[in-house]
């Protein structure tokens, strides 16, 4: 048991010598417990990750790839809460905003025009799709998020 998109299945199919179990990048791929012989006494087993929702707000869980970025209705918060916890604009290198601070959707706009993220038929700055990839870069390690334990001083 462990995560989800923690390794388990790749784990196994190593282990195994062939691909025995499917694998991929995104969360969720194992849908249900396997069990595979790795010899007559040793069995080796696969399942779903464990995953405690009540326990982490749903931002966090997005950021620590539980949950899958593309089915996000709403990135926005997970951004604002990623953007509360870093400072993104000198992270990302990006432009100072007009008003007195950053809103998640200032983030959001800034890293659109900066990538020349623009939608298809109004041609204006793809927020959404910014979002996304904010999101993506810190679910891949390279915007890291780090935070101490609850009651550790």
């Amino acid at each position: 048991p462990g995560l989800p998109n923690a390794g388990k299945s790749s784990v196994l199919n190593a282990l195994l010598g062939r691909s025995a179990v499917g694998v991929s990048r995104a969360p969720g791929r194992t849908r249900y417990f396997q069990t595979h012989f790795l010899t007559p006494s040793v069995r080796l087993c696969d399942c779903p990750g464990l995953v405690f929702p009540s326990r982490a707000p749903p931002e966090l869980q997005v950021l620590a790839g539980v949950y899958p970025i593309a089915q996000l209705q709403d990135p926005y918060s997970a951004v604002g809460f990623l953007g509360s916890r870093l400072a993104l604009p000198p992270l990302l290198q990006l432009r100072p905003p007009s008003g007195p601070g950053w809103t998640a959707w200032e983030l959001c706009e800034a890293w659109a025009e900066k990538r020349g993220y623009k939608t298809a038929r109004a041609a204006r700055n793809d927020v959404a799709r910014a979002a996304n990839g904010i999101l993506r870069l810190a679910a891949e390690g390279r915007l890291r998020l780090c935070m101490t334990p609850p009651g550790y001083s």
